[in-house]
């Protein structure tokens, strides 16, 4: 009995170690690179780099970049690799929601997705490409950027969704329009008399004139007392001398005198007050026999 225990023991012991082999024999075996996929790859790398595809060659600098591959192809490989990690570009988004905030979004390259974490620079080929960013429940923004080579850690920053409308801010209060100055009430009384006072002068003169012209007549009409061919004329005549003669005084003292008041009025006046009891004048001429002047009154 014993001995057909330890004979089934052993042929299950086989049976399982043949069962192993032959798992292990089915696996298949792990590609490795070949000598010449090592120079094909070196020589496609750099094809790609004259060609501006600097993502292309660097996958296939990775691939000679392999201990597997001979020991001068690799070296030039990890040379070529450093060079155009300085050269590749990159570019960082800063992508912003409607409220400013960070947003999460998918974003694509040339319509490719990138595979890089959101916020990481992402290594592109130069030239010009054409970024869209996709959030959730708002329209896809597209984005044309030109890319230089050498150029890092490019910042761009992208708004997706409108942001909210700010209420207009109110508008400045308008102060009220000071009140015109005008000329005040001085000055205008001021204009009007001198205005009397060149119509007094104005009414002088015209008197004078017709004095002188009385006189005249009345030389005409009786020469002397000797020879007065019209004795009657004569006394009319110097009748309306001596009265056109007092006129024409009176007038021209008027007429000065309200002049010369009107000016005092107009230079000496006041800027008109806002409040309070505005300025009175009046201004009436004063006549007498033979003498004429000019009564100013007012509250100041």
């Amino acid at each position: 009995m014993s001995r057909r225990i330890r004979s089934s023991a052993f042929t299950h012991l086989t049976l399982g170690s043949l069962v192993l082999g032959l798992a292990l024999l089915a696996r298949p075996a792990a590609a490795e690179v070949t000598k010449d996929q090592c120079v094909d790859a070196n020589a496609n790398a750099q094809a790609l780099r004259l060609d501006g595809k600097l993502a292309a060659a660097r996958a296939e600098l990775q691939i000679c970049n392999d201990p597997i591959c001979p020991s001068i192809v690799q070296a030039d490989c990890t040379q070529r690799l450093d060079e155009l990690e300085k050269v590749q570009p990159t570019i960082v988004f800063d992508v912003k929601g409607p409220t400013g905030s960070d947003i999460g979004a998918v974003v694509t390259i040339d319509a490719r997705p990138i595979a890089a974490a959101q916020g990481s620079a992402i290594r592109v080929d130069p030239g010009s490409h054409t970024f869209t960013f996709t959030a959730p429940g708002e329209a896809p923004v597209t984005q044309t950027f030109v890319i230089k080579e050498g150029e890092k850690g490019r910042r761009e920053r992208i708004q997706i969704g409108t942001p909210p409308t700010a209420p207009a801010p109110a508008p400045p209060p308008v102060a009220p329009a000071p009140p015109a100055a005008g000329l005040g009430s001085q000055k205008i009384l001021g204009l009007g008399a001198g205005g009397l006072g060149v119509v007094g002068l104005a009414v002088g003169s015209v008197f004078g004139v017709l004095t002188l012209s009385a006189v005249s007549q009345q030389k005409t009409d009786c020469a002397s007392a000797s020879s007065c061919a019209s004795h009657s004329a004569a006394l009319s005549d110097h009748s309306s001398a001596s009265t056109d003669a007092a006129i024409s005084t009176t007038a021209f003292i008027a007429g000065g005198a309200l002049l010369a008041g009107g000016a005092a009025l107009f230079f000496m006046a006041r800027a008109p007050r806002e409040t309070g009891t505005a300025a009175g004048v009046t201004v009436a001429p004063s006549l007498a026999p033979g003498s004429g002047g000019l009564l100013v009154r007012g509250t100041f």
